[in-house]
């Protein structure tokens, strides 16, 4: 009973200081007073926690209020340059890594590709990449966050899968925490995906929204009533597996005509080889990635257009069912089938609508993700997320306490 009473104390501590961190947040500048009213909390508790994220260097003061007749009231904002947070997303065969201060502003970026010898022990790989990233002076590192095209453990920040390297229950998270002495935040790419579309993006203003996410493979991100739908469960979102041929080809898992056979990047692009042989278009070129497949398709490409028709119409089939299980608003897509958008969302709506009522259609807007090219500044929303909860907070004040 203890234990219950004193992680109910921790978490309204926890909490409260997140409530008057996103209200500075929120309104830029504010008093003391302020805060309280905004809040709801006491005076006595404004005072105690203004004070800590003062001496923790988080808040600083900014001059003076001469709103009301009494006395001015120190106005306090958000020290938004004495931290700074690495963002980053691990690829298949790369990282993209980006140092950003708590205004948002890139500090600096890079991509580090890795080679077949660093491919061996990835996690060493990558610490030595961060490493040679980060610079060596005038850095106060408040964490590091990461997300990647797998299966993740979001608490304990363990990888239970990661298909492309084949690597299972993988410490992901924790060996990070341990080489850089800071809190990790690590989460499946799609999740962080669609909370950044929440927060900053394309549904910034739609109460339900589905991101439907082409790749490798196909994840789904989920956002009903204005909550994101998540779950410990690491499966959560996949759509790869969803059999959309019964006699398709042959997939890794062992099923037959799998989404992630027909409609991924990989597929896409066989696909286009075998094609391209069956009709002897020995003008194009022998392969292809998938953007120079889209490129060639809003060139006008017969054979690629073909693809991408028959791309849609398979795509739709996944769309379908949370289409008529959860009647979003907005159908957010990603990946870099999207390059080709003007060809395949008239495509997709005309396939939807053979396979849906009219009354599905007429609110749902289909529409390309805002943040595809830049896949640093999704996951940075789980560090927002993090000092709004108060969670990063008061391990930041651990931190500054523990260093005095």
């Amino acid at each position: 009973m203890n234990e219950i009473v004193k992680g109910s104390i921790d978490l309204i501590r926890q909490l409260n200081y997140g409530l008057v961190y996103a209200s500075l947040e929120e309104h830029k500048e504010l008093s003391r007073t302020d805060l309280a009213r905004l809040t709801g909390l006491s005076p006595a508790s404004i005072t105690k926690i203004t004070r800590e994220l003062l001496d923790g260097g988080l808040v600083v003061p900014c001059g003076e209020s001469s709103v009301g007749r009494g006395r001015r009231q120190t106005l306090l904002r958000i020290n938004e340059r004495r931290f700074q947070f690495l963002s980053m997303r691990l690829g298949r065969g790369y990282v993209d890594m980006a140092l950003f201060d708590f205004t948002g502003r890139s500090l600096a970026r890079h991509r580090h590709p890795f080679g077949k010898t660093e491919q061996t022990d990835l996690l060493a790989s990558l610490v030595h990449a961060i490493k040679a990233f980060l610079p060596k002076k005038a850095l106060n590192l408040a964490c590091i966050a990461l997300c990647l095209p797998g299966q993740v453990e979001r608490h304990s920040g363990m990888v239970k899968h990661f298909p492309f390297y084949d690597l299972r229950n993988w410490p992901l998270g924790p060996t990070l925490q341990q080489a850089f002495a800071v809190p990790v935040l690590v989460s499946g790419d799609v999740r962080t995906w669609i909370q950044a579309e929440r927060e900053w993006g394309a549904a910034k203003n739609c109460a339900d929204a589905v991101l439907v996410f082409v790749h490798n493979d196909i994840g789904v991100g989920m956002v009903v009533n204005g909550q994101l739908i998540e779950s410990e469960s690491a499966l959560l979102g996949d759509l790869s597996h969803l059999q959309l041929e019964p006699y398709g080809p042959r997939c890794y898992c062992g099923g037959f005509g799998c989404a992630s056979t027909l409609v991924t990047n990989q597929a896409l692009e066989a696909q286009y080889r075998d094609l391209r042989e069956r009709m002897q278009e020995h003008d194009l070129p022998h392969s292809v990635t998938i953007r120079e497949l889209c490129e060639l398709a809003l060139a006008g490409n017969m054979l690629c257009q073909d693809i991408l028709h028959q791309a849609a119409g398979r795509l739709a089939k996944v769309l379908a069912h949370l289409i008529g299980l959860l009647n979003p608003g907005k159908l957010l897509l990603g990946g870099e089938i999207t390059r080709a958008d003007r060809l395949l969302f008239p495509m997709l709506h005309q396939s939807l609508a053979s396979q849906l009522p009219a009354d599905y259609l007429v609110r749902l807007q289909i529409e390309s993700t805002h943040f595809y090219e830049d896949p640093t500044k999704p996951t940075s929303v789980q560090v927002h997320k993090a000092l709004r909860d108060g969670s990063l907070l008061l391990a930041l004040l651990r931190g500054s306490q523990g260093g005095r």
